[in-house]
């Protein structure tokens, strides 16, 4: 029976991260959106944590439920929005200076990241199979972006590689942070530290920039919605997948970035990023084989 529940769960994962990683996709486009209306990183972040926590909170008083946590899940919790509030500010930053395709390229080297940790941690074996997938995966992420290295401003370059490391570790903090707590309070808790963090940058240094005119402020006011689906989405399918598997499938994000960019913005994909986004689905198929074959053999999974 626990084979079976395990395969439920799992299913389960996978839904709802089919759900969470377009929605984070489509919630980069906005904040894209909104700097070409004259808004900052800073602006789209305050309005999205603030209302995420807000959110939450709300949801939480509605149904009469306690939000809080244990004292020492809750301060690993509020710890991880610290991280995640850095982590996200680096990542909104980097595509100011540096086009959204190049941004999500440097963001998404935190898988192997998650990989080589996980395996350092847990002695999780990492085959050839697991290992090409890997390889796979980047490559199609870099022909779907199809960046371009000529011109590069160094503090994006830098802030998506800042914003890399903290995916990478906010994603392996989470998963055993969620062993003992609810997906649903931890990540109040992380959002209740982030926008703090956020709001008291805005009030200290007067670096908001807002958006101009009714487009602008409805993008804004979107933007917020859009990643409480994501968010809620991701702490929930982590422990379902594990912090490898979810991360790994988590590598579909740029291709929806780059599907919504050609309904939305006029973009079109070319034959080489066609070729990219096959690479990507193809690793992923491979790892969701290879993570099932051994499910007969003891001791091949965690």
């Amino acid at each position: 029976m626990a084979p079976e529940r395990d395969e439920s769960r799992a299913l389960l994962g996978l839904a709802i991260l089919a759900v969470s990683v377009p929605c984070y996709a489509m919630s980069v486009i906005v904040a894209r959106s909104v700097y070409e209306h004259g808004g900052n990183a800073l602006a789209c972040l305050v309005v999205r944590m603030g209302f995420f926590a807000t959110a939450l909170f709300i949801y939480f008083r509605v149904t009469g439920q306690s939000p809080w946590l244990p004292r020492r899940e809750s301060i690993a919790s509020l710890g991880l929005g610290i991280l995640s509030a850095g982590q996200s500010f680096a990542y909104y930053k980097a595509f100011e200076y540096i086009p959204v395709s190049l941004a999500a390229l440097l963001v998404y080297t935190y898988p192997p990241m998650v990989a080589v940790a996980t395996r350092v941690m847990s002695r999780e074996k990492l085959t050839p199979v697991t290992i090409g997938a890997l390889v796979a995966a980047f490559l199609g992420i870099a022909l779907v972006l199809q960046v371009s290295f000529a011109t590069l401003h160094p503090l994006g370059i830098l802030c998506g590689m800042i914003a890399a490391v903290g995916m990478a570790v906010t994603t392996l903090i989470s998963s055993r942070i969620l062993v003992r707590a609810d997906s649903r309070r931890m990540t109040l808790h992380i959002a209740i530290s982030a926008s703090a963090i956020y709001i008291g940058a805005a009030l200290a240094t007067g670096g908001t920039t807002w958006p101009h005119g009714i487009a602008g402020w409805a993008l804004l006011a979107l933007l917020p919605l859009i990643y409480l689906v994501a968010a809620l989405g991701w702490y929930t399918c982590l422990p379902m997948l594990g912090p490898m598997r979810a991360s790994l499938m988590s590598n579909a994000e740029p291709v929806f970035t780059v599907a919504f960019a050609a309904v939305l913005l006029g973009e079109f994909l070319s034959p080489v990023q066609m070729a990219g986004a096959a690479l990507i689905v193809g690793a992923i198929f491979a790892i969701q084989l290879f993570r099932r074959r051994p499910s007969t053999t003891p001791g091949a999974n965690r």
